[in-house]
């Protein structure tokens, strides 16, 4: 462990500059600005004994919705557990982009490091960290589930180029899921498709044998495993909300491919993608990335000095991520299932700044003496601060309570409408933070109600009516909602999404509970089964060792 100390103390220095717009007070305007919302709603829900989080209620309006049902929610569990130890939420929004830089320096170090040395590795490090994209993703978009996406990539690599980091590229895996469903989804697609390529040149090589299938089947089967109380509900359990209508009507891909000239020089700025080659943002690559990882396939068509696995998975993934952006794949995006959720084609370019990073360093290892190496690195790494880290700061900085992105307003109109595409379909949308809801039942012309009890999983409810009555629940229809009256399981009615239920006359007792259903319990085994048997695995492995 010490000889890792100096090399991730280089690359935490020379990181300094690209995450020291996080370190100052106040925050910034970004195209996703819900972060310090979900945040702020992870962490109430982690307070209230929710686990695994689904279920949020101050979204959707205030009708609650199940937005970590299906979107990925391990950089809100970070986060959402920083503000529930007591940090602020602005604080915590800002520590999870940071650690998000951060991470990918390490995973990227570990990745090269592990089969090139730690210069080589550092030199990764610096250079995924510094990529103009990495800006885009926290700066100009607020992208934070992407930008943890990139932290584990690496790890995937990993363990597909080396067994002996198996199960930390299954977790790898999982951690791609988690963080953005998305990239999650295209990842596994990339894997197997890689998987099938490459075990079809094998077959005609009369080279493949049952342990290789035996063993990406098991890498991959670690990290669907791991991951399947997430992923699991949330294919079975899409329709239930308006994501596919609201995907195709606010970002059709065939408008959002990439110029080919943009990858080289793109106008920084902080709008938003258009069709054609004139953007609001930059899809830039990066000069010296694009050098670097030039010289490194050249300098390797040389010496061979670097494993050829490293640089097949490089070059493949630079130039298959690279052809995904223009418009030449449409035919393909056309073809390929559930394509159309991706978005925006330039998504690829995670994958793009992962492979050039890991080309760029190979290009330092023709230098067989130490020494000098570790010079060479040093400069090129100081280049790349140098060049790029004017890209990593906002627009710019604004002074505001944290308190201010925690009230209800904030919650329950601004951030909701914003991103509200997992309230059912037919459900009203309010117009005005005065439409939106503040308690999920509302005193009626024929009966009353006392709220006694409103979590995000659990509401009870004192009614009393003459003559009895029909109620409204105001929190969005959802499987695993169970509704009683006096202890009583009654079926309601589901009228524009919401459900509604009727009581008898007199004085009843209302409550409402949010169960997992069959498919999430399921997936809540799946996933506990393997992390239970992985750590079965290594501390069975650690006591071979020590003894």
């Amino acid at each position: 462990m010490r000889r890792h100390v100096f090399p991730l103390l280089v690359i935490f220095i020379f990181a300094f500059w690209a995450v020291r717009s996080l370190m100052v007070d106040g925050y910034f305007p970004m195209h996703d600005d819900t972060q310090v919302g979900r945040i702020v709603v992870m962490g109430r829900a982690l307070r209230n004994g929710q686990f695994p989080v689904r279920w949020v209620s101050d979204l959707g309006y205030g009708y609650g919705y199940p937005i970590f049902n299906f979107y990925g929610p391990l950089p809100y569990y970070l986060g959402g557990a920083f503000y529930m130890l007591g940090m602020s939420s602005v604080v915590a929004a800002k520590t999870v982009f940071l650690l998000g830089i951060l991470f990918a320096g390490i995973t990227m170090y570990v990745l090269v490091g592990s089969m090139m040395g730690a210069a080589a590795g550092v030199l990764a490090g610096v250079l995924v960290i510094y990529a103009p994209y990495h800006a885009v993703q926290v700066f100009v978009r607020g992208a934070m589930g992407e930008l943890w996406a990139l932290v584990f990539i690496p790890l995937v690599i990993l363990g597909i180029m080396q067994k002996r980091w198996a199960v930390w590229g299954g977790i790898g895996l999982a951690g791609v899921i988690l963080s953005h469903t998305i990239l999650g989804y295209v990842t596994v697609l990339w894997y197997i498709a890689a998987l099938l390529l490459y075990s079809i040149y094998l077959l005609v090589k009369k080279q493949l044998h049952l342990s290789f299938i035996i063993y990406h089947l098991s890498f991959l089967a670690i990290g669907l495993s791991l991951s399947a109380f997430f992923w699991l509900p949330a294919m079975a359990e899409m329709g239930w909300t308006s994501v596919a209508g609201q995907i195709s009507a606010t970002a059709d891909y065939r408008n959002h491919f990439v110029c080919l000239s943009q990858f080289w020089n793109s106008l920084w700025g902080f709008g938003g993608s258009a069709a054609g080659c004139i953007d609001g943002m930059s899809f830039k690559l990066g000069k010296l990335h694009i050098v670097l990882a030039f010289a490194g396939v050249l300098l390797w068509g040389w010496r061979r000095h670097a494993p050829i696995g490293l640089i097949v998975l490089g070059v493949g993934g630079v130039l298959a991520a690279i052809f995904f952006m223009l418009r030449e794949s449409l035919f393909l995006w056309n073809m390929l299932p559930f394509f159309s959720y991706i978005q925006y084609p330039w998504r690829f370019l995670t994958y793009a700044i992962v492979g050039l990073s890991m080309l760029g360093a190979v290009s330092i290892r023709v230098i067989k003496h130490v020494r000098v190496r570790w010079i060479v690195v040093l400069l090129l790494s100081a280049f790349a601060v140098v060049v790029n880290a004017k890209w990593f700061s906002p627009q710019f900085a604004y002074q505001r309570p944290a308190e201010t992105f925690e009230t209800d307003e904030e919650l329950r109109f601004r951030v909701s409408k914003i991103s509200d595409e997992y309230l059912p379909h037919d459900i009203v949308r309010p117009t005005s933070a005065l439409q939106t809801i503040s308690q999920p039942i509302i005193q009626g012309t024929d009966y009353t109600v006392e709220t006694e009890v409103d979590t995000e999983t659990y509401s009870r409810f004192v009614l009393t009516s003459n003559a009895g009555a029909f109620v409204r629940i105001d929190k969005a229809y959802f499987p695993g909602w169970v509704y009683l009256v006096n202890g009583k399981n009654t079926q309601p009615k589901i009228i524009n999404g919401l459900p509604e239920i009727q009581v008898p006359s007199g004085t009843s007792v209302v409550e409402i509970h949010f169960y997992n259903t069959s498919v999430r319990n399921v997936g809540n085994l799946i996933s506990a089964l393997a992390m239970l048997t992985l750590f079965f695995i290594y501390g069975k492995n650690k006591t071979k060792i020590i003894t």
